[in-house]
């Protein structure tokens, strides 16, 4: 069979960033992007027996076949306006206060985004040794009575949320103004089988101000954008 051919999940920096008002909160929205940079394309596979799910990711070999290996991965139904399948809380994106130093700091606040999960397909070609036309495509999310989904994103392409769609946000209403981190990370749990664990977080900096009685989010810096692995 040979050497298996592993996808490598990295997240862009979570861009587009700006502040909402809803209702009586006010949010930070950006956008999620999670891209494949791997040589082996990043498939799930989900099956439903009874109600309950069983996730399982297609790893591919060097010379000839596969095998299913399976997951912790929980399915989630995603009517919030997705209305499709996903899984959830793939990637994870948490505020930290910074200090002086410009460094997070330590056992302070860590306010989590209101994201559902992610449901994988081809959606923007990054690197163009990848295929050239997209492969998998969003119908691999399924319908909320399918039984058996698969979901993928080929080598070289990306899956991107953008900043207005439900649960791009984190609620900094009671944020003082002040520096502050957000930080994404793909995988948190380690469900999946990758070339590279240590490629998963990236991060931006933004000041929260407050002007004309208005909450804005300037942004500061931006972490490391995916690049190919090896």
């Amino acid at each position: 069979m040979g050497e298996p051919v592993l996808p490598d999940l990295a997240p862009e920096p979570p861009l587009d960033l700006r502040t909402r008002t809803e209702g009586d909160r006010i949010t930070v929205r950006f956008s999620s992007t999670l891209v494949n940079v791997g040589e082996g394309d990043f498939i799930l596979r989900g099956t439903r027996t009874f109600d309950e799910w069983h996730v399982e990711q297609e790893v591919a070999f060097s010379e000839n076949g596969g095998e299913l290996e399976p997951t912790e991965a929980p399915m989630v139904w995603g009517g919030d306006g997705h209305e499709h399948w996903h899984i959830e809380r793939v990637a994870t994106y948490t505020v930290y206060r910074l200090g002086d130093d410009g460094e997070v700091v330590e056992d302070d606040i860590a306010l989590t985004d209101a994201k559902i999960g992610f449901c994988f397909y081809d959606h923007t070609q990054v690197f163009d040794d990848g295929p050239p036309e997209a492969v998998y495509s969003h119908e691999g999310c399924g319908d909320q009575e399918d039984n058996e989904i698969r979901m993928a994103m080929s080598t070289g392409w990306s899956d991107v949320y953008d900043f207005d769609l439900p649960g791009q946000s984190i609620d900094v209403t009671d944020l003082e103004d002040g520096f502050y981190r957000v930080v994404g990370i793909v995988d948190p749990q380690g469900w999946f089988e990758e070339t590279d664990e240590e490629n998963n977080i990236t991060w931006i900096d933004f000041e929260l101000i407050t002007q004309d009685d208005l909450r804005l989010a300037r942004l500061m810096d931006v972490g490391p954008n995916p690049s190919r692995s090896g």
